[in-house]
């Protein structure tokens, strides 16, 4: 019983947390956001690969059922595949920014 009140306290100050935190340094030079660059958002190339990240492992998980016994295989072929595609990106973008431009 102790335990579960201690759980629920735990969760309730880590809510509580979220939400007086950022008003604590509200005002400061480092929290106030302005309007991003229009040429700093989101490209289609970039939404379609969001979309795939998500879309890729889920179709995968319906067809293999990872929770029944496939899990090796759905990692393999469901999330392995995303991780080396982000890892790519994170690769390309790196020597894109290095050469400036």
């Amino acid at each position: 019983m102790l335990a579960g009140i201690q759980e629920l306290l735990t969760i309730g100050f880590i809510i509580v947390c979220l939400f007086f935190i950022p008003r604590l340094f509200r005002g400061t030079e480092a929290t106030v956001h302005k309007r991003g660059n229009p040429d700093s958002r989101i490209s289609g190339k970039m939404r379609f690969g969001i979309v795939l990240s998500f879309a890729l492992p889920l179709s995968v998980a319906v067809i293999l059922k990872p929770w029944e016994d496939s899990f090796p295989l759905f990692l393999s072929v469901g999330i392995f595949p995303v991780a080396v595609g982000w890892a790519g990106v994170w690769v390309k973008n790196g020597f894109k920014n290095s050469r400036g431009g």
